[in-house]
């Protein structure tokens, strides 16, 4: 049994090391030489994008998205509407935007403030849902409110880089990690179709959490299974009701585009590493650009297969354990949120939000014996 008093010892370390995380995250974004120059950047297309639906939902938000990697070439044309309506708020330029248009739906009330201010809004609404989505972690966890577990797992979630990046540059990642969390608590909870609702809204925002789909057919959920399918299908027809069916149809071409992978640094994924192995050497954003123009045709076929290897042994370690119980299974979706951002062609620092859920079940572990039904198994 372990001593009360270098548990508590074991504690105060555990407190001090997180802060100095907080700390070095801090000041890797805002004293780094690897950073973004302007914060809320990814709003800003959101914003716009929603003031193009604002005054005509079928107008198109994909001007001149699909033709080139927009993750490369990132401004939208001069001429688009998107670029219309950030000239007229006094900005030059203006991301593409690459997200369904649900997106830009949901945002439109909000692009009627003023930019400044709804940025700030924004980000006061991603910090919100951060603490969120640690308070439904630690329901789980067992973690009392009132309590030093719970202070560890708020500052760890605002210590953690990719979370601070993601409100920095305005992302949508939060929200993606706040959608996670209701799902893997509400499987947990046995509240199936509230799960299932939770992950087919984060699909439409981004596609990646879809790869989810097998594990729920390994384990014979098939009231998930219908609800997932049933909402996104509803989704798709309330985008193709507002913006219409070209504004959706185009969509996949852009993420199709976008599906090179690009070996750029500050993409984390299986394929940029691999790209980095064989030109020996790491790029940056901008020298990426000029690399992925050129990439052979059999590194970007190979980059894809380690990508996709690593997917379906994972999915097989699933089967081969697909009896398991559903606190396990909820734990498993965790870290498939994880797997899912190495296996994905792009997915940039911020992605990587979503890797703080598993990342809590074993810092949870850490600082108490598991007594909870969740933790026993961890």
């Amino acid at each position: 049994m372990r001593h009360p008093g270098k548990h508590f010892q074991s504690k105060i370390w555990f407190a001090f090391v997180l802060a100095c995380l907080l700390i070095c995250s801090l000041t890797h974004q805002y004293l780094g030489h690897d950073r973004s120059s302007q914060g809320n950047v990814d709003f800003y297309a959101y914003y716009f994008a929603a003031q193009v639906v604002h005054d005509n939902p079928h107008a198109s938000l994909y001007e001149g998205a699909a033709a080139e990697n927009p993750e490369i070439h990132l401004d939208a044309p001069a001429a688009s509407a998107l670029s219309v309506h950030a000239r007229a708020a006094g900005f030059d330029k203006v991301m593409f935007y690459v997200y369904p248009p649900l997106l830009a739906d949901l945002l439109a009330p909000l692009s009627r403030i003023p930019v400044h201010l709804a940025e700030i809004l924004w980000r006061v609404f991603n910090l919100v849902l951060v603490f969120a989505s640690v308070l439904l972690l630690a329901r789980i966890f067992r973690v009392p409110i009132l309590g030093f577990e719970f202070a560890v797992l708020a500052l760890a979630a605002y210590s953690f880089f990719p979370i601070h990046e993601t409100v920095f540059l305005g992302q949508i990642t939060i929200v993606l990690l706040a959608l996670w969390t209701i799902g893997i608590v509400a499987y947990f909870d046995d509240r199936m179709v509230l799960s299932a609702a939770a992950f087919a809204l984060a699909t439409a925002f981004k596609v990646t959490p879809i790869l989810l789909l097998p594990l729920f057919f390994i384990w014979k959920d098939r009231r998930w299974i219908l609800s997932y399918l049933a909402v996104t299908v509803g989704l798709v027809a309330v985008m193709v009701s507002i913006n219409g069916f070209e504004n959706v149809s185009i969509y996949p071409s852009v993420v199709s585009a976008m599906g090179g992978g690009i070996p750029a640094s500050t993409n984390k994924t299986l394929g940029s590493l691999a790209d980095w192995v064989y030109y020996g050497r790491i790029f940056d954003d901008e020298s990426a650009h000029t690399v992925i123009a050129n990439i052979p045709r059999a590194l970007s076929i190979l980059a894809k297969l380690a990508s996709g290897a690593l997917y379906v042994c994972c999915l097989l370690l699933a089967w081969r354990s697909r009896r398991i119980e559903r606190a396990s299974r909820a734990a498993t979706i965790a870290i498939f949120g994880l797997i899912t951002a190495c296996a994905s062609p792009v997915t940039w620092r911020h992605g990587y939000s979503i890797a703080f859920i598993p990342l809590a079940i074993f810092w949870v572990r850490a600082l108490r014996t598991p007594h909870g039904p969740f933790m026993e198994r961890y």
